[in-house]
């Protein structure tokens, strides 16, 4: 019984304390024939900036997009990075 009162009052306290969510302002949402385009303009070595640019999108949409599909495995590092080819090595 102890417990659950312990349990009860944590949630209730947590509900409670103000919460923060970074990045609220962005958009993630990416539809099927957007993510395609966007490894198809990665794999091309297209700077991320242009890709952001060319969906109308901030870089930091088209970054989380391009750590999520690495961390997927659906792209691989390249050379010259995000940067893509116009990067000094």
């Amino acid at each position: 019984m102890i417990a659950a009162l312990h349990i009860e009052r944590r949630h209730l306290t947590e509900q409670r304390s103000k919460v923060y969510i970074a990045c609220e302002d962005l958009d993630f949402l990416w539809d099927e024939e957007q993510i395609l385009e966007v490894i198809a303009m990665w794999n091309m070595g297209i700077p991320i900036e242009h890709i952001a640019n060319s969906f109308g999108r901030e870089v930091d949409e088209a970054a989380l997009l391009i750590l999520d599909l690495c961390r997927q495995r659906k792209i691989k590092p390249r050379a010259g990075g995000v940067f893509g080819r116009g990067a000094i090595a």
